[in-house]
């Protein structure tokens, strides 16, 4: 058994200048492990130019056969692919954005797992946020 959830979801931040950022590169399949205060806030200057970049846009992307393979292969992450939708979300100046995954372990009564699952949360800090389930299908 897996230690983890395999991905069905990745990320992908836009910035102004037209460049973006995946959590898998496109081409070899590695991830891109950002420090994370590149996305709602520059409370810190860090060293490397894409965390003064001005992000846009982000949002959660499904796997294709081929992606999910590519980063299978660089980094031994499995990834489902799916024909789920995408959900991203447009940023203004002073939006706080709100992006991540939420992992849920489900017990019966006699203390054995019943179920895993992982939540893909998409918003805005005091805006509207999206608990997107694995299926695709946002949670009410």
């Amino acid at each position: 058994m897996l230690n983890y959830r395999p991905l069905v979801y990745f990320w992908i931040v836009q910035f102004e200048d037209g460049t973006a950022l995946s959590q898998f590169d496109p081409e070899t399949g590695k991830e891109n492990r950002a420090d994370p205060d590149w996305l709602p806030s520059q409370t810190k200057i860090a060293k490397d130019s894409v965390y003064l970049k001005k992000p846009v846009a982000l949002g959660w992307y499904p796997f294709t056969r081929n992606f999910a393979s590519k980063v299978l292969t660089a980094t031994g992450t499995i990834c489902i692919p799916t024909d789920n939708p995408i959900f991203f979300i447009d940023l203004k100046n002073g939006d706080r954005p709100l992006l991540k995954r939420e992992n849920t372990i489900k017990f019966n009564l006699s203390g054995q797992e019943i179920s895993r699952e992982t939540i893909y949360v998409l918003g805005k800090i005091g805006g509207k946020i999206l608990r997107i389930r694995e299926d695709g299908n946002v949670e009410e």
